[in-house]
């Protein structure tokens, strides 16, 4: 990938930069009386376009799915490589997929679920899976779908359709960030894999999954071996702070740890998780010429979109400002 290739991009990019949220107009919004208020001041926004339709605030998905699929089609156009873009975008895919094969397999209806953008025509996708035509699907859904499909017949167990799709996903993204030779793409995906692990192992344990389980849903391609993990399986929390001290998310991962330790709730953990990987990619804003600002706009534009989600979940439940800023993530401005 030629660094040059991404003057004109990160050029635009710093001016897109420019239009994220501040920290003064969210806090504007933390202390609005209420989501309509919430809502005139994104009015005041790059969001303007996206609230034209939207009559009541419990209808804010509208504003955030428009700012999200005009984000991902405007940075299409400024990436010349896509797959700056496409390492984003996969999650999206498989979402979709998940979604595509519980309505099939399931007999529901589960089409509000589908989420409009990824890195594939997701309805040409969907047309040739119902009519058991995979040959035009790209070879690493393909494998997933396959390997879900087998899975559920043999199971019947609908958990795994997510568990078995997760670690597909992983792989390809893993695959997908190596095969770009950015040293910040697979940083991010290697971390994102250690945390992903550690929240998975949390939550099985609540669950009290055994061992077997844990192997065949822990992700490979962390910088946290996958067997350190599997050895924290009856450990306490204490003892796991202690285990993974030294590692590189160490202290993001203590501080999530810690905060799950007091709340018992893993959103505690996951924003710390969220603000490390903003943090990381923070760095891009240094970066002249390559691929690094375009990737982590889209990191801080998906993180702003998070962050106006949680406002306005908590508008709708009458949570009060401070109890708002508790679950706020950091801004990349």
């Amino acid at each position: 990938m030629d660094r040059m290739d991404f003057i004109q991009g990160v050029t635009r990019t710093r001016v897109l930069e420019n239009k994220l949220l501040s920290r003064a107009r969210v806090e504007r919004m933390v202390d609005a009386k209420d989501i309509d208020e919430v809502i005139k001041i994104l009015c005041e926004t790059e969001y303007a376009n996206g609230v034209t339709g939207v009559n009541r605030g419990e209808e804010y998905e509208k504003i955030l799915s428009h700012e999200l699929k005009r984000v991902y089609k405007l940075m299409g156009e400024v990436s010349k490589h896509q797959v700056v873009v496409d390492l984003m975008l996969l999650k999206y895919d498989y979402h979709n997929l998940k979604v595509m094969v519980k309505e099939k397999e399931l007999n529901k209806d589960l089409s509000e679920l589908y989420i409009p953008i990824g890195t594939t025509d997701f309805q040409k996708f969907k047309t040739g899976f119902l009519s058991e035509n995979h040959r035009d699907i790209e070879p690493e859904f393909k494998e997933a779908l396959e390997a879900v499909i087998k899975d559920y017949e043999s199971t019947k167990d609908p958990q795994r359709i997510d568990l078995i799709f997760d670690r597909f996903y992983f792989g390809h993204l893993y695959k997908m960030a190596k095969s770009t030779g950015i040293k910040l793409f697979v940083q991010y995906v290697e971390d994102l894999i250690d945390f992903t692990n550690v929240k998975t192992s949390i939550r099985l344990k609540k669950q009290g999954k055994d061992m077997k389980f844990f192997e065949e849903v822990l992700l490979p391609n962390g910088k946290i071996g996958v067997d350190s993990i599997l050895l924290t399986l009856n450990d306490s929390v204490d003892t796991i702070i202690h285990k993974f001290r030294n590692f590189r998310i160490s202290p993001s991962l203590i501080k999530g740890l810690e905060a799950f330790q007091a709340t018992k709730r893993l959103s505690d953990l996951e924003k710390h998780m969220d603000n490390y990987l903003l943090e990381i990619n923070k760095s891009s804003k240094f970066v002249t010429f390559g691929p690094e600002p375009i990737f982590s706009y889209i990191v801080a534009k998906e993180t702003e979109i998070k962050t106006l989600r949680i406002i306005m979940v908590s508008k709708l439940n009458k949570l009060s400002p401070d109890a708002i800023k508790e679950r706020l993530r950091d801004l990349y401005v």
